[in-house]
This record gives structure tokens, sequence and C-alpha cells, in this order.
């Protein structure tokens, strides 16, 4: 893992440190990304949570604390948090790090269940994110500010469900893991 907490990095040299990382081996996560939980650990602003079947990749780090704050009252538990900073879904970007996390997620024998959250991403980065997730043979949980939840969720048979907030996130990523039938009076 490499991370970048600056906000103050070029989309230039944003590019060009991600595609570095990634020749590397390494998760970059960042620039202007400031949570992270890594094996238990919470970096910079990420808070103490439960551990847990449930790894998460977002590119809002205040949409991260909340999402593993909700988990970890609603009785369920992070296995890994990776923040990717705001500009991780835009078309220059390409959603690297979101792919690459939820890559490193599908690998992760902690992780059961895989969330991804975002402000609006590129329609086509959005694309290849569901895309990916449909492949890597996880549950999991979108929410991608703008779609709702009832209208944006996909059939019985895909593994990828949408969610239209972020308190709804945590419910069916909680539900998911213990196999039951989300209800939101529940939680």
């Amino acid at each position: 893992t490499d991370m970048l907490f600056s906000d103050n990095v070029p989309l230039e040299q944003e590019i060009a440190l991600k595609r570095l990382g990634s020749q590397k081996g390494l998760l970059p996560i960042g620039p202007d990304c400031g949570t992270a939980i890594i094996n238990g650990k919470p970096l910079c602003f990420a808070n103490v949570v439960r551990r847990g079947g449930i790894g998460l990749v977002a590119a809002s780090g205040t949409g991260l604390q909340e999402v593993t704050c909700l988990i970890d009252r609603l009785g369920g538990g992070v296995s890994q948090a990776i923040g990717t900073g705001g500009r991780d879904l835009s078309p220059q970007v390409g959603g690297s790090t979101v792919l690459m996390g939820i890559e490193a997620l599908r690998r992760d024998p902690q992780t059961q269940i895989i969330v991804v959250l975002s402000k609006p991403p590129a329609p086509e980065v959005a694309r290849k994110v569901l895309g990916r997730l449909r492949e890597c043979g996880k549950p999991a949980v979108v929410h991608f500010i703008g779609l709702r939840g009832a209208a944006a969720r996909s059939g019985g048979r895909d593994r990828v469900r949408h969610a239209g907030s972020l308190e709804e996130s945590a419910g069916l990523a909680v539900s998911l893991l213990r196999g039951s039938p989300y209800d939101p009076r529940a939680f």
C-alpha cells in the first residue's frame, strides 16, 4: 500500500503515480485520501471498528468512515477499507485504484462481501467497476451517488446490489454477510 494524503497532486501526476504503483505491485491510495483500514489497522482519519468479512473501496473518505462505523454499529465487521481519492472514478484516471482494490479484496480470504462507494462516477468507469465486481465471485454492494436503491437494484441473480444511501450500503452488506434478507426496519 502506498498512501498519498495530499490533495494538491496534479491529475497527470496522480495518473503517473497510480500507474507506477500498480507496476510495482503497490495499491496506491489517494491522493486526497485520508482514510484506510488495512489488516485491521486504521490509517489517518479511519475509525477503530470491529474486524470482519466486509471489504470496502471508496472514493469518498468521509463516506468510507461513515459506512465502516455503520457496519460496526450493525454488528458486522470490516476486513479492509481502501480510500481511493475523489478523482479515481473520473474518465482520466479510469478507476485505477478502485479496480486494484476490488482485485485485492477478491484475493483477501477475510473478505466475504465487497462494498464500493463513490461520488458520481464517469459512466464508462462505472461500467468497468460493475463488470469487475460481477466477475470477482463475491457478493457486492455499490453506492454510486445519484442512483436510487430501489430503482437501481439488479435482479436476484446478480451478485451486485445497488444501494441508494450510505445507511443502505451498510445494511445490505451486513445482511449479505449474515445470509439474511435486507429489511431496513431491522436496522
